[in-house]
């Protein structure tokens, strides 16, 4: 009944207020595509440039596709990019993962929010339940698909993604939002203006509240979550073509999940329902000078802070980093970037029976330089883009992560481009510290047994040795294409080693402890196809859509005795396509629908699923906007993940979200 009331409160949300487009703003609906073509995106190369000229399978989610999704979260937002994996494990809980390497901890992407780190070195990998703000306040979000080791350093293995957040004059005035649903309540806050004749602000604050899901069994789980985030962004531009950009950000709340809890007694493991409670806080500096038309620097700094406490682990962290790159022309042929950055992290952990990390606390220091050549080897036709990155941490010592990337302008509308690129995934401090108690057992009438894993200290880099080819074409003013296909080495993976049993008098009981231990005695190899399309055959209808495949094989070393790493394809889906059609009725109706196809995972049980999304948008004055979203529309409930290394994973339900905005 709760949750028809939430429902019925959204509906009549829409029928009494809501967003609002800035009348200064061009929507891109009414953007050609060949306009859209030439989108400036920057994560490819650190530089803005046109979509069309980066030497990378990279898609750009645009504030408009935002706009018209329906959806109400970042990682829901992923879904639109083609390549990617993305499941949701439970209400606040997902797997993202590029080409084949998705999990609760995905370790080979490296994602950012204006080019700061959100990657966690405690188990590599992102919590995505902490990555929220008002979606209207983002510009576009940039995924690359493929590593980006050579201007973004370690872990940017598999893909990048990139938060960009629209800035601070392009968001004048007070734009309120409030919207509720079956399965969640969100409202936000968003104020801008003017910082005397050169600078301005905008500051935000949002709530967001997400209800249970259902357990696949039947009945509510336990995994909502309410959180509440708020923050600024400044923006100055200064004489002499100087700009300064600071931002902060803050967000504290909780989200609940269900897990197994081990014990050394009968019945040794029960269901485990725990809450994780959120917090952190965030400042970001950056100075950008253009010295002339063809050179500029950036400085930035950042320094992150988060807690996370629950019954499972808890864990402090402090980030410092510092950045520097320049970019300049070298001869008529030659742009050259180069940079370095150094970075200090600190944590402390807050021990439990089910993991633990020895030592409790630790600082690790990274510190790196790259530099990178763009060769004009036929002006406005083919360019070679070469460069590495040069690493140095704690854990593995030196790394270097070098590529050479050609770009060819077939003609004005068409392009093609080659790369070959190498990449590793640095330790964690899980790879090398942690402890996971996972089971326990009875060994006999008087013993208890215990299994464990174990992080070692020798533990290397994940390294990958990538292929990639793409293909670009504006086929005719109303039709683009792109498509990529990939060849990924991987070697040095992490395997699970078994090691000797022993006896363990600490907790008590005296009980054996047996287990594995982690190595790198594994290898991969990943193939795969990636295409999309855009389609406008009139200037009211746009389609888009996208389809990719997978053909993953993993192999253990001769030397290793990992019965389950060789499974790891099971849990990648082979096969993805997504359609999108959107229909602008009239200045103020607009309707769309998504179809999304998964193949299903083999290793977790999960069978093919299809998710039909609907929704409508009214525009009921220049300032006033009202959204209606109907979401995984046909099925009542699905699984998307097999839970291996996190909480239990929950139905996806069918859900529905009216939303409301008023700009004043």
């Amino acid at each position: 009944m709760f949750r028809k009331r939430t429902a019925l409160l959204g509906v009549m949300g829409l029928c009494l207020s809501p967003v609002a487009a800035q009348a200064e703003d061009k929507s891109l609906l009414d953007l050609s595509l060949e306009q859209l073509m030439n989108t400036q995106v920057t994560s490819v190369a650190k530089k803005s440039q046109k979509l069309e000229d980066a030497a990378a399978a990279i898609t750009v989610i645009s504030q408009e596709d935002i706009r018209r999704s329906g959806m109400t979260s970042i990682p829901e937002l992923l879904r639109l990019a083609p390549g990617l994996q993305v499941a949701q494990i439970d209400a606040s809980t997902w797997a993202i993962g590029s080409r084949g390497f998705g999990g609760r901890w995905s370790s080979n992407l490296l994602v950012l929010v204006d080019g700061r780190s959100i990657y966690t070195p405690l188990f590599s990998g992102v919590y995505w339940d902490a990555v929220d703000m008002p979606l209207e306040n983002i510009e576009r979000i940039e995924v690359i698909r493929g590593p980006g080791g050579t201007l973004w350093g370690a872990n940017a293995v598999d893909g990048v993604i990139n938060i960009i957040t629209r800035g601070a004059a392009s968001t004048p005035g007070t734009t309120a939002s409030v919207g509720a649903g079956n399965l969640e309540r969100i409202a936000s806050i968003s104020h801008g203006g003017e910082i005397g004749d050169s600078g301005h602000y905008r500051v935000f604050a949002k709530s967001t509240q997400r209800l249970p899901f259902d357990r696949p069994a039947g009945g509510a789980a336990h995994d909502g979550m309410d959180l509440r985030t708020a923050g600024f962004r400044a923006d100055w531009a200064l004489a002499g073509g100087d700009t300064v950009m600071a931002q902060a950000g803050y967000y504290d709340g909780s989200a609940d999940h269900l897990d197994r809890n081990v014990t050394l007694g009968p019945p040794y493991t029960t269901p485990l329902e725990f809450t994780t409670g959120l917090s952190g806080h965030n400042l970001q500096l950056r100075w950008t000078r253009a010295l002339s038309a063809t050179s500029e620097w950036t400085a930035q700094i950042y320094w992150d802070h988060y807690r996370r406490r629950d019954v499972q682990v808890g864990e402090s962290r402090d980030t410092y980093d510092l950045d520097f790159q320049h970019r300049f022309q070298a001869g008529r042929r030659n742009e050259i970037t180069w940079g370095v950055n150094a970075r200090l992290t600190a944590d402390e952990t807050d021990d439990k029976f089910l993991a633990s990390f020895l030592p409790r606390k630790r600082t690790d220091r990274l510190i790196s330089a790259f530099i990178q050549d763009e060769i004009s080897l036929v002006p406005e036709k083919l360019r070679l883009t070469v460069g590495s990155k040069f690493e140095h941490n704690d854990y593995s010592g030196t790394e270097f992560q070098p590529s050479a990337r050609l770009l060819w302008r077939i003609d004005p509308r068409q392009s093609a481009w080659a790369a070959v690129s190498r990449a590793v995934r640095t330790p964690s401090r899980a790879d090398s510290d942690i402890r996971i108690n996972t089971a326990a057992f009875a060994c006999g009438p008087f013993c208890t047994g215990l299994v464990s894993i174990f992080g070692s200290p020798n533990f290397d880099s994940e390294k990958l040795l990538a292929y990639e080819a793409g293909y670009r074409a504006q086929v005719t003013k109303a039709l683009f294409f792109d498509a990529s296909v990939y060849l990924n080495e991987y070697s040095e993976l992490r395997s699970a080693e078994p090691f000797t049993a022993y006896l363990e008098a600490v907790p008590a009981p005296l009980h054996l402890t047996t287990g594995s231990l982690y190595f790198n005695r594994a290898s991969a190899r990943n193939r795969g196809l990636e295409l999309s399309a855009n389609w406008q055959p009139t200037e009211k209808w746009t389609v888009k859509g996208s389809y990719s495949r997978l053909s993953m094989t993993v192999r253990r070393d001769a030397d290793s005795a990992d019965t389950q790493v060789e499974n790891k394809p099971l849990f990648a889906p082979r096969e993805q396509w997504q359609a999108h059609v959107f229909y602008q009725a009239s200045a103020k109706l607009s309707l769309g629908g998504s179809l999304y196809h998964v193949s299903g995972l083999p290793g977790g049980g999960i069978p093919t699923y299809n998710r039909f999304d609907a929704n409508l948008g009214w525009q009921a004055s220049r300032n006033v906007e009202a959204r209606l979203a109907l979401r995984n529309l046909f099925d009542p409930g699905h699984l998307e993940y097999s839970a291996q290394d996190g909480p239990t994973a929950s139905q996806i339900p069918r859900s529905v979200y009216g939303t409301v905005m008023v700009r004043f």
